[in-house]
This record gives C-alpha cells, sequence and structure tokens, in this order.
C-alpha cells in the first residue's frame, strides 16, 4: 500500500454489534484528525470491523476499553482480504429455499415468509406468510424481499 492510504486492521467484536461498535469508535476520532481515513462494515463479514488508519497504535489507542471489542490489538490485513467481500452478489443469488425474508414493497409489505421455492429465469420467490394462520404460498418479485438475520 501506499503511505498515502493508510493501513487496513481488523478488529474482532462481538457479533451483531459491528455497527455499534463503528460508530463508537467514529465518535472517539478527535475533530479534525487525519489519523484514521475509513471504518468499514461488511454484512457478509460478522464479528468484524475495519479500520484504515495511519498505524497501529493509532487504532489501538481509539478502540481501548471499548465495550464489544474482543481483539486486544489490531490486526493489520491486505486490501485484497477484503475486497473479495465488497462484491455485491444479486439478490437472486443469494436468497434460498428455507430462508426468512421480509416483503418491503407491495401489498403483503411488513409481513414475514420462508422462501419455498426460487425461480431465476423469472426473477420470483415464492413465500408462505409467517403471520397466517394456515400456509398461504404467494409469489413475489425477488426485488420486493429482504433477507433476515
Amino acid at each position: 500500500m501506499t503511505s498515502r492510504m493508510g493501513r487496513l486492521f481488523a478488529l474482532r467484536t462481538t457479533a451483531g454489534y459491528e455497527r455499534n461498535v463503528a460508530n463508537m469508535i467514529e465518535g472517539r476520532i478527535p475533530q479534525g484528525s487525519r489519523d484514521v481515513h475509513a471504518i468499514l462494515v461488511l454484512p457478509t463479514l460478522k464479528g468484524f470491523v475495519f479500520v484504515e488508519g495511519k498505524d497501529r497504535e493509532t487504532v489501538a489507542e481509539l478502540v481501548r476499553d471499548l465495550r464489544h471489542v474482543k481483539s486486544k490489538a489490531p490486526v493489520q490485513v491486505d486490501v485484497s482480504e477484503v475486497s473479495k467481500h465488497l462484491v455485491e452478489r444479486p439478490l437472486i443469488d443469494v436468497i434460498t429455499e428455507g430462508m426468512t425474508v421480509e416483503v418491503i414493497a407491495g401489498p403483503f409489505k411488513g409481513f414475514t415468509g420462508k422462501v419455498t421455492r426460487v425461480d431465476k429465469i423469472r426473477k420470483e420467490v415464492t413465500l408462505e406468510l409467517l403471520e397466517s394462520a394456515y400456509p398461504f404460498p404467494i409469489s413475489v418479485p425477488v426485488n420486493q424481499v429482504r433477507p433476515m438475520g
């Protein structure tokens, strides 16, 4: 890496608290400081927060005694290791049968359901609504659902 870019450090955190840790780190950065360039949380990589900073000591000072940070010292990682997680996959490839999803648009907005079939050609998913008293399968376009958890 070039000296202008900084180094990328990985911090082990409690799974599910990555965004909270990133917000707490951001709050600890002194106003006008150029020691930290970026804070990165990847939804595909649970339990890690990445901080691009000047050096290990600067990042270690920011996360000292910070709640939900498990690693004692930041570990330097190469950008190529993280870049494979930065490529966004199409939603139709992410959703699988048995997955719980939330409907985010259309007449069933706000309902959750379990995916029973994925039609990649028509870009539709068939799901059974969890809130209904009996199995009620519906087919919705894949862009109207969001994976949960």
